[in-house]
């Protein structure tokens, strides 16, 4: 619900600066070093809440 501004910067900083050791090893790899716990920390809230939400109006 909250947007997270800069999100798209932090997954392609570190991306951009691991470019020169390849596609897989160096992009590939380091595009979610910052954004991979957002996404993680945000979706297990996500669910924590919905179960939350479904006990309380249960």
């Amino acid at each position: 619900m909250v947007p997270i501004t800069g999100f798209a910067n932090s997954v392609v900083a570190p991306a951009l600066e691991f470019q020169h050791e390849g596609y897989v090893l160096g992009t590939a790899a380091q595009m979610f070093t910052i954004a991979g716990p957002v996404i993680v920390y945000g979706t297990t809230t996500s669910v924590i809440y919905g179960l939350i939400y479904y006990l309380v109006t249960k």
